[in-house]
């Protein structure tokens, strides 16, 4: 059951070797060295750092490596543990059979109290029998130690330890630290560090809060009503550097949450009325929790299905867990020693540490638009770019994120993208997804209106040459521009005074001299006429170099003048 952590530095070693390897959780799993259930931790420096489990096993850490204490009854099933404040060396631990154990050397060797403490029945008996059951342990400074059980069990050693006395039960009718009669199971305590007589403990029955101020001497009912829950286990944390902060935590039996969430309460006025928490991220949690810890303004709060949430205003949650099979971790234990450090443990022995309690994640999606033309003309190749942003402390843009997509087009990827839309397409939606680093998806479309290009006309000619021979006068263009797959020819601009017919022939420069296109072009009138010769090319007529020959003749096809044969270029 818990779960008190004075943390310094969770391993700072370790967590530094591990940054590299951490992205997505704020989270290190570290070895922990058992397959038990760790149900309590103190951390106090990377070298004051104990757990104890449900399986009769405590361990500390030599600075490498977690070192199992001696002294230990096999099975115990520890409800909680606690440590001297550093330098200390004192410790104390308490199990469900009411068992104590007590260690003067830093954890190394541990031994039993024995017999247990004698208690009462009830606030009004006088009858003593010996306490059977105990859920928690805390320290009030060096010396004073308190410890809470079942049945109004309430106990203070004013000698660090060694010997306990019953506080709250007084046979008189009236529990002396609660000041009313009711019978309630008292499941966690904590105290002030500047004021070790200011304490506040909660009650297993709906998570009712007693307070006092002179280490419960005497004490009064703050709250009767916290969490939703009477069967569990509540846990109680109130932040030493602003008191008026208060959280409670439970569980339903099993490990389950309280109805809506309401097994993580919060108070800023020191318990007196409390609110459900508010989960920023996760919009259906269990909110089955086993700890909660609050330092300098960062509350920690773990427990079933691998929730750890932290919050940094004490009303907002966030669900931070681990990564890998730790993601669904069910953690018993967990503690924070200041506003960035804290630890969980859990179930088979997981334990997990974080130098960034202190922060909340990012779940703010980027923004972007796109940059670039929205009408554009058919057949041409445009250019678009993603304008993209991430939130002031987010954690940027991914690029490998960056994903262009349009009907009928192969996606993009990257901060530009290309698209050449064809004739008769009309309306586009371009539509750009993105991402930051912590996988907050983003989109923005641009709707993009395709003009059609007009048709290509018909072939140019530049840098002309006129011959004139036989009666007949024959331009050819030395650079003929051929667009579009419709009217592709090479023009030839012919006249004559007579009748007369006009042979083109397209010719290879090199090579033997094969017809690769031939036109023709006659008039009839007997005082000729003139007009464009077109000399027809098929497809395998490529761009290049060409010569272009040209025959005059009568219409009878006697030859007339000479042959003109012109190099031109064709485009």
């Amino acid at each position: 059951m818990i779960r008190r952590l004075t943390l310094l530095c969770a391993l700072c070693a370790l967590l530094a070797s591990a940054a590299s390897a951490q992205a997505a959780s704020i989270w290190t799993p570290i070895s922990s060295g058992t397959s038990d259930t760790i149900s309590a931790i103190v951390y106090q420096s990377p070298t004051r750092f104990w757990y104890a489990t449900t399986n009769g096993h405590i361990a500390s850490f030599n600075g490498t490596s977690f070192v199992q204490g001696t002294g230990i009854t096999t099975g115990e099933q520890f409800t909680d543990l606690a440590f001297q404040p550093a330098p200390g060396t004192i410790g104390v631990a308490v199990a469900t059979n009411g068992d104590i154990f007590r260690t003067a050397n830093s954890g190394a060797t541990w031994t039993p109290i024995t017999p247990h403490p004698s208690t009462h029945n009830d606030c009004t008996s006088a009858s003593s029998v010996l306490e059977s059951e105990l859920n928690a342990v805390a320290f009030a400074g060096a010396s004073t130690v308190y410890l809470l059980g079942n049945n109004n069990t309430l106990m203070e050693s004013a000698n660090s330890g060694t010997s306990f006395t019953e506080i709250n039960k007084n046979a008189t009718g009236t529990c002396q630290a609660q000041s009313d009669n009711s019978m309630q199971n008292l499941t966690d305590a904590t105290f002030l560090p500047g004021n070790p007589l200011a304490g506040l403990m909660v009650t297993q029955d709906f998570g009712r809060l007693y307070g006092s101020s002179n280490g419960f001497i005497s004490g009064a009912l703050v709250n009767g009503d916290t969490v939703n829950e009477f069967e569990g286990d509540p846990r109680l944390a109130q932040d030493p550097a602003n008191p008026n902060r208060v959280f409670v935590v439970d569980h339903s039996p099993g490990g389950s949450g309280c109805n809506s969430g309401l097994c993580l309460e919060v108070s800023d006025d020191g318990g007196n009325t409390t609110a459900p928490a508010k989960f920023a991220n996760d919009t259906t949690p269990t909110v089955g929790l086993y700890g909660v810890s609050a330092q300098s303004g960062a509350v920690v709060a773990a427990g079933t299905g691998g929730e750890i949430f932290t919050s940094i205003d004490g009303a907002n949650f966030y669900n931070q867990p681990a990564d890998g099979v730790l993601a669904i971790e069910n953690w018993r234990a967990e503690a924070a020693f200041d506003a960035a450090h804290a630890a969980v443990g859990g179930v088979g022995g997981a334990l997990a540490l974080t130098s960034a309690a202190n922060t909340i994640p990012d779940i703010i999606a980027p923004t972007g638009t796109i940059s670039g033309p929205t009408t554009v003309t058919s057949g041409r190749a445009t250019n678009y770019t993603a304008v993209l942003a991430d939130n002031s402390g987010g954690t940027g843009i991914n690029p490998a994120s960056i994903t262009w997509t349009a009907a009928g087009f192969a996606a993009q990827h990257g901060g530009t993208a290309t698209f050449t839309f064809p004739r008769g397409v009309g309306d586009v939606t371009l539509t750009l997804s993105f991402a930051d680093n912590a996988g907050n998806p983003g989109t923005t479309t641009l709707d993009v209106t395709v003009r059609d290009a007009p048709p290509p006309g018909p072939p140019t000619g530049s840098e002309p040459t006129t011959i004139t021979t036989g009666g007949g006068t024959i331009k050819v263009f030395r650079v003929v521009t051929v667009t579009g797959r419709k009217g592709r020819f090479i023009p030839v601009i012919v006249s004559a005074t007579k009748p007369r017919t006009f042979i083109a022939q397209l010719l290879p420069v090199k090579g033997k001299k094969t017809t690769l296109a031939t036109g023709r072009i006659t008039f009839k009138h007997r005082h000729g006429g003139h007009g464009t010769l077109r000399v027809k090319l098929s497809a395998k007529v490529k761009p290049g170099k060409y010569v272009i020959s040209v025959r005059e003749t009568t219409l009878k096809g006697k030859k007339v003048g000479k042959l003109v044969k012109v190099k031109f270029t064709l485009r």
